[in-house]
């Protein structure tokens, strides 16, 4: 349980991070990446235990990274 509450803590600094990158040069496809990487993984670590957890946490962060760099790519070719 402890693990879970660092992750969704460490996903939501990273989101109010993130909110401030409004007039950084960085992409909505690269926001979107991070983003979705980080809500990946903890998602993903709320599955399985041991070293099922480990893998479950990877694989989240990849799907939520592919995820997420589609979704900005889309919002970067609509402005």
């Amino acid at each position: 349980m402890k693990l879970h509450f660092i992750s969704w803590a460490a996903a939501a600094a990273l989101v109010f991070a993130l909110s401030g990158c409004e007039s950084a040069s960085m992409s909505q496809q690269t926001q979107g990446q991070i983003i979705g990487g980080v809500t990946g993984a903890a998602v993903g670590s709320m599955f399985g235990g041991g070293t099922g957890q480990v893998i479950a946490t990877g694989a989240g962060a990849v799907l939520g990274t592919m995820a997420g760099g589609n979704i900005g790519r889309r919002l970067d070719e609509g402005s």
